[in-house]
């Protein structure tokens, strides 16, 4: 709000400026303006990077959720481990019966 601020009364003292057929802006004034604007795109930048590694921050949090969630649901204990090879026995006999 403050920028905003300035940049008025930088075109309030540009209107008051009376110079004749033309008027004079004031000394500094297309500076202050292209300052202004380097600032504003500076900022722009800075919060989209910001924006974007939030993003993915959050993104690796909630990968990393999901999947010590998935690992602990499908944990497989001894049991399930010996259904595990019953199942691939009784698939492939390895005695050829």
């Amino acid at each position: 709000m403050k920028e905003e601020e300035n940049v008025d009364k930088l075109f309030a003292s540009a209107r008051q400026a009376s110079g004749g057929a033309s008027p004079v802006m004031p000394a500094g004034f297309a500076e202050k303006i292209l300052q202004q604007h380097h600032l504003r795109a500076q900022e722009n930048k800075a919060f989209f990077r910001t924006s974007i590694l939030s993003v993915a921050t959050a993104l690796i949090i909630l990968g990393a959720v999901f999947g010590i969630d998935i690992e602990s649901s499908s944990s497989s204990g001894p049991d399930d481990q010996e259904s595990t090879v019953e199942l691939a026995y009784s698939l492939w006999d390895p005695a050829g019966n």
